[in-house]
């Protein structure tokens, strides 16, 4: 995934996660369109493809841009509703900063302020409206 500029939207790559389903299965891949539905409703949402190991084709990959504190804000609570409705489900959050990867994983216990927080920096550092203080998770 490529950097982003100063003043442009924070590129943060989405992988949803459940080690219960194979990722080829029709039950998985409903529950993982459920939330690509839902954050195509709120926050600017791509589609990208990137090498697959060992073949010769690529993987989709879902990218949201996360250009403001209300995207950003809708994001997570996308992300909770998700991951509310089934302990087995997590979601893997990449994104490059200056060059660096960073990455966080949420689970449906772990959408904490905190991680939230480091998301939020790396929000603020890219040019966006930093995250209102004094706010939290509701």
């Amino acid at each position: 995934m490529p950097g982003h500029g100063a003043g442009g939207p924070l590129e943060v790559a989405v992988e949803p996660r459940n080690d219960q389903y194979d990722p080829d299965d029709d039950r998985w891949r409903d529950q993982v369109a459920t939330l690509q539905q839902d954050l195509h409703a709120h926050v600017d949402m791509v589609r990208r493809g990137q090498p697959a190991p060992g073949t010769k084709g690529t993987i989709d990959q879902l990218v949201i841009a996360l250009g403001s504190a209300g995207a950003f804000q809708a994001a997570v609570e996308c992300f909770r509703a998700w991951l509310g409705r089934d302990r087995d489900r997590r979601i893997d959050l990449n994104w490059h900063e200056n060059g660096v990867r960073h990455s966080v994983t949420l689970t449906g216990g772990a959408v904490d302020a905190a991680t939230v927080q480091e998301i939020a920096k790396a929000l603020d550092r890219a040019g966006g409206p930093p995250w209102p203080a004094g706010t939290g998770l509701s």
